[in-house]
């Protein structure tokens, strides 16, 4: 095989690693359009992210066994069509259990293409060449995570909704080109050519729940009984596929590679990092959009600051990492994501566009730096090993995802409800401490408060307010004599001043609270990251430590 023919072999594998991980997020900015669109509220357009994540985490493994046993480009070639086919459906469905479906197919794809990039772009140039393809795998996977926001948001505003599923279609056609033309069929040759059916389905039903009450747990609430049976049934589905699994001649996962230090170091940390990433994706899109009222458009480009500092700052850490080793990029992939978390703690309305600018700079770099892990992952696994081994990374990637935005959409419903409860209690001895506003005046904006949600700045707006002032007003001066009539207008202008400056601090107070959310949201994924640490001794420390690995890889 010549340069040009590995050089457009490589394109589709990118293109398809690219396409997989930016569907994760991409529809995150467009579910207002598609809620209106299928006439449906934000909990049942929610299940078109849901039905994608759930195949694409539940059959992530299983699909590169089969692609060990029946061949890696086969499998590859399937993936793309299923892809490219769903993802056009997807536009043209009508209705939401229509893209519901195509959803969940698009997933189905989405987890055959994912695990098989590394192990066919290894055979494509040669275990030599790893480090250089696993860290431009590992930068398109991150810069594809981080970019969905901002290529969602400009095809959203641009051409609708459906743009983010038909865009998939030409590059899937070119890379099903390439792949089918220029791509090397592969094996893994150590193992018996057979599935394992029983393995397969406890595992893929044990992952398939998890993810599925992960995501969903919050809308269901976790104490409800489709909940907890899905917390039961996917620990017992998890827990007997490991016994059947060691107990089997030919397991689905080869348990051995937990024994390479780097590759369950590595892979431990781009799961702390993704873990860290996607609150921000998923908090901060609602911050900008609710909260400061930004478009989709503008959300999705201050959003995309991550992508755009992860683009160019990947080929530097290459560097870093080649000199000084993995161990130094665990690191600091930590310490950026843990800080770019913690910043958000320090948020207020005041400082809010300087610390999220600030904040996604440094996460940027932390999403760079993880490019090279998912080199020092693979660095002692053997060639026929590599499949599973991907498979294993993605899908550990994405349950982490997953198990972030289960957790702060659970923590941000619980902060939301003390806040609102504070900032009505902040409001109202606020007015009642006043001391210009009359007993009548204070007492009915107490009650409105009171059966308000305060959670919603129309709730007691200022034309409200001028309404009601001049129904009452004009009601008094009817039936007042004339020369009364000039305190009185006089008299109501004061209170609706003095409203007007209530009003003002209460959307401060709400403000100061809402912000108030996120700060502890994002104390606690900081926190959780930063015990990523414990997993970065275990990474190598220099490239030089390799030499005796490349002479004799580690056989699992």
């Amino acid at each position: 095989m010549n340069k040009k023919q590995k050089v457009l072999a490589f394109i589709s594998l990118a293109i398809a690693c690219f396409l997989t991980v930016l569907d994760s997020t991409i529809v995150n900015v467009s579910l207002p359009s598609m809620a209106d669109y299928f006439n449906t509220d934000i909990t049942g357009i929610s299940w078109v992210s849901t039905a994608y994540l759930i195949p694409f985490s539940a059959l992530l493994i299983n699909f590169s066994k089969i692609a060990d046993i029946f061949g890696r480009k086969k499998l590859f070639i399937i993936g793309l069509i299923v892809f490219g086919i769903s993802s056009i459906l997807c536009g043209l469905s009508t209705s939401l259990s229509m893209i519901i479906i195509f959803r969940i197919m698009q997933g189905i794809g989405a987890a055959i293409l994912a695990p098989l990039a590394i192990p066919l772009g290894i055979e494509l140039f040669g275990k030599d060449a790893m480090s250089k393809l696993a860290i431009v795998i590992g930068m398109t996977i991150s810069i594809a995570a981080a970019s969905g926001p901002v290529v969602g948001g400009i095809l959203n505003e641009a051409f609708g909704f459906k743009a983010i599923f038909y865009v998939n279609v030409p590059f899937i056609i070119i890379s099903l080109i390439f792949g089918a033309q220029c791509l090397t069929e592969c094996y893994d040759r150590t193992i018996e050519k057979r599935i394992d059916f029983i393995g397969s389905i406890l595992l893929a039903y044990g992952i398939g729940a998890l993810t599925f009450f992960l995501v969903k747990g919050s809308s269901y609430g976790w104490g409800s009984t489709k909940i907890v049976t899905l917390i039961i049934t996917s620990a017992i589905s998890i827990i007997a596929f490991l016994i059947y699994e060691l107990r089997s001649k030919n397991p689905m996962i080869e348990f051995k590679l937990f024994k390479i230090r780097s590759f369950t170091s590595s892979i431990i940390i781009v799961g702390i990092i993704f873990f860290a990433y996607m609150p921000i994706s998923y908090l901060m899109n609602f911050y900008l959009e609710n909260q400061l009222g930004y478009s989709v458009l503008k959300s999705g480009l201050i959003l995309g600051i991550v992508s755009g500092v992860s683009f160019l700052t990947s080929p530097i850490f290459a560097i870093i990492s080649k000199k000084y080793g993995a161990r130094v990029i665990s690191l600091l992939a930590i310490i950026f994501v843990s800080l770019g978390d913690l910043m958000f703690v320090f948020m207020n309305s005041s400082n809010n566009m300087k610390i999220i600018y600030s904040a996604f700079i440094v996460v940027g770099l932390g999403v760079a730096s993880t490019s090279p892990l998912y080199k020092s992952a693979f660095d002692e696994v053997s060639k026929d090993k590599n499949g599973i081994a991907s498979g294993i990374l993605n899908s550990f990637r994405q349950l982490t995802a997953c198990l972030a935005i289960a957790l702060v959409s659970t923590l941000s419903s619980y902060y939301t409800t003390q806040a609102i409860d504070n900032s009505k209690s902040r409001i109202i001895e606020l007015v009642n401490n006043n001391t210009v506003l009359e007993d009548q005046v204070k007492s009915t904006i107490v009650d409105k408060i009171k059966t308000a949600d305060t959670s919603k700045n129309t709730s007691f707006s200022k034309d409200m307010v001028d309404k009601l002032i001049k129904d009452k007003e004009d009601t008094v001066l009817a039936s007042a004599p004339d020369k009364m009539k000039p305190s009185i207008e006089e008299n109501f202008n004061t209170q609706t001043k003095e409203i007007h400056k209530v009003l003002d601090d209460m959307t401060v107070i709400k403000n100061d609270e809402s912000n108030k959310v996120y700060n502890k949201c994002f104390l606690l994924t900081a926190i959780i990251a930063i015990l990523g640490l414990a997993a970065v001794p275990f990474n190598k420390m220099k490239e030089t430590d390799l030499k005796k690995v490349k002479s004799g890889l580690v056989r699992v």
